[in-house]
């Protein structure tokens, strides 16, 4: 059987037993599992544990006080380059130090057979960490639950309306097909500012920079909580905003919407300079979920 072995271990997040004691840190306010299922979608950051740990585990500590599903779909931008534009990985495991996690292989066809736009793929996920480093907070929680979740990850080179309704469409009637309890996560990082990634849209005191960053974090936060993926797009559009994921976003919106989703909530928000205290280089990161 295939396994896709970990690319960023010991960089974006710790490998062996300091992975566990970072995870238990950020989950340490973790309840019971719950049971009613309510929440359709989220969406969690994927930089360095260090700076949007914290953040992500706001996604997966509602999800898991909500109840876990059979299988998380995992959608996360290609920073590589590599592979399919729209590439569902087809089979096999993931590997993190926790262990392995299946992919829902029934799931994966079913999505990429339902769509008009992806491809059965594993070139596009080789080195690709946005959707990797989801899996050891997912893993974490399986345990905690004492039971086994699948995944599909979704790599997307391609970040528009027409990806966003097609794949959101197409995983819903793939689950119908198939009876599966799924959960949509969107991996991506939101404003990216400073000279290392090419993109300087305003200038601004060092003490101010954050907030002006947030502030225009929260125009695009806005249309999502408002589920309004045209609104999102022409916000980053007009803006020149540099959120990675905004396909993924758009999925899980067009997702929970279809699946009976009425409100979203944000569970948090920082930057980067919150642990580094640089103003070089500043990434915003949210944590959202989507409920019936």
């Amino acid at each position: 059987m295939e396994v896709r072995y970990p690319a960023v271990a010991g960089s974006f997040y710790p490998s062996g037993d300091a992975l566990i004691e970072m995870l238990e840190e950020f989950l340490g306010d973790l309840g019971e599992e719950g049971s009613d299922r309510r929440i359709t979608a989220g969406v969690a950051p994927h930089a360095g544990y260090i700076f949007s740990g914290y953040t992500a585990s706001r996604t997966y500590k509602t999800i898991f006080e909500d109840g876990l599903p059979e299988t998380f779909v995992l959608l996360g931008p290609n920073h590589t380059g590599l592979g399919s534009p729209i590439a569902v990985y087809p089979s096999g495991k993931w590997r993190t130090p926790l262990g392995d996690v299946d992919v829902d292989s029934e799931m994966a066809r079913a999505i990429a057979k339902l769509s008009g736009i992806a491809d059965l793929d594993e070139i596009a996920h080789k080195y690709e960490h946005s959707i990797e480093v989801q899996l050891p907070f997912i893993q974490y929680l399986a345990e905690k639950a004492g039971r086994e979740v699948k995944i599909v990850p979704i790599a997307l080179g391609i970040q528009d309306e027409e990806v966003s309704e097609d794949l959101g469409k197409a995983i819903l009637e793939a689950s119908k097909e198939l009876g599966r309890d799924v959960l949509v996560i969107a991996s991506t990082d939101f404003m990216h500012y400073g000279a290392m990634y090419g993109y300087v849209p305003f200038r601004a005191r060092a003490d101010e920079l954050p907030h002006r960053i947030k502030e225009w974090d929260f125009r695009i936060i806005r249309r999502i909580l408002d589920f309004d993926v045209g609104g999102m797009f022409r916000e980053l559009r007009e803006m020149g905003h540099t959120m990675c994921g905004p396909g993924g976003v758009g999925t899980a919106v067009v997702y929970s919407r279809l699946a009976g989703a009425l409100e979203a909530e944000l569970l948090h928000y920082t930057t980067s300079y919150e642990v580094s205290r640089s103003t070089d280089a500043i990434v915003g990161y949210a944590s959202i979920v989507f409920k019936r």
